[in-house]
Order: structure tokens, then sequence, then C-alpha cells
């Protein structure tokens, strides 16, 4: 019963952005209040921005990966185009809230995230072409 569960959850795109996006919003909210805690309130402030940022693009990252894996292809350079794409639109996003709000230690709180990211967006896309055999 709990491995059908997860074969569901696997192969269901909501359950996959949704999940995803819950984990980039906790982890990445405690990264930015720690990156900043030298900085008091304004700590708060960067990892509540870092916890909202980190949801709503990794939902809709995660939903521009989807589509874009229909739409470019599976070959090598759809998928590097969808990862170079969704991650870049990431980092724009990022950089503007941060600057909104007075985020002290910007490379800090970002740097790490961004890594992150690409590695995500890179994973996500190899796991949707696995996906696409095994269904």
């Amino acid at each position: 019963m709990a491995l059908t569960l997860i074969r569901r959850i696997i192969h269901s795109a909501q359950a996959r952005i949704l999940l995803s996006a819950l984990a980039s919003a906790f982890t990445w909210f405690a990264w930015a209040w720690w990156a900043n805690h030298s900085h008091g309130q304004q700590a708060w402030l960067s990892g509540l921005s870092q916890g909202g940022v980190s949801f709503i693009t990794t939902s809709i990252g995660s939903f521009l990966l989807e589509v874009l894996f229909v739409r470019l292809g599976h070959s090598i350079y759809g998928m590097a185009a969808s990862v170079a794409l969704v991650s870049g639109l990431s980092l724009s996003f990022m950089i503007s809230v941060h600057l909104m709000a007075g985020t002290p230690n910007l490379i800090l709180t970002i740097l790490p995230v961004f890594t992150v990211v690409l590695l995500y967006c890179s994973s996500y896309v190899f796991s949707l072409k696995k996906l696409k055999t095994i269904k």
C-alpha cells in the first residue's frame, strides 16, 4: 500500500511540485535567516523573503520544467535550455526580492540557493526523462 502511494506521488506532477516547493520554502527560509542572523529583525525578513521566493520559484519553476520538457524535448539541448531558462528566471526573481527586502548578506544568502537551484533543475529534467522511459 505504501509503495503504491509513493508510486502515485512520483507519477503525479502536482504532488512532485507541491512537495518540492514546501521542502524548498522551509529549507531556504532557515538558511537565509541563519545567513543574516547577526542583523536582528532583518534576518527574519530575509528568511521570510527567501522562503517565499523559494516556494514560488520551486512551484512555478517545476511546472515550467514539466512544460518545457514536453515542448523542447528530452534531448540534451532541450534539457539544457529548460534548466538555463528556469534557473535564470529564479535567480532574477531572488535578486529582485532580496534587493527590495534589503537583505544584508546578499551573496551569502543567494549563492548556495542558486547552486541548489541549478542542481535541482538538472536533476528534475533528468528524472522526467527517466520517468518517460518507465511509463
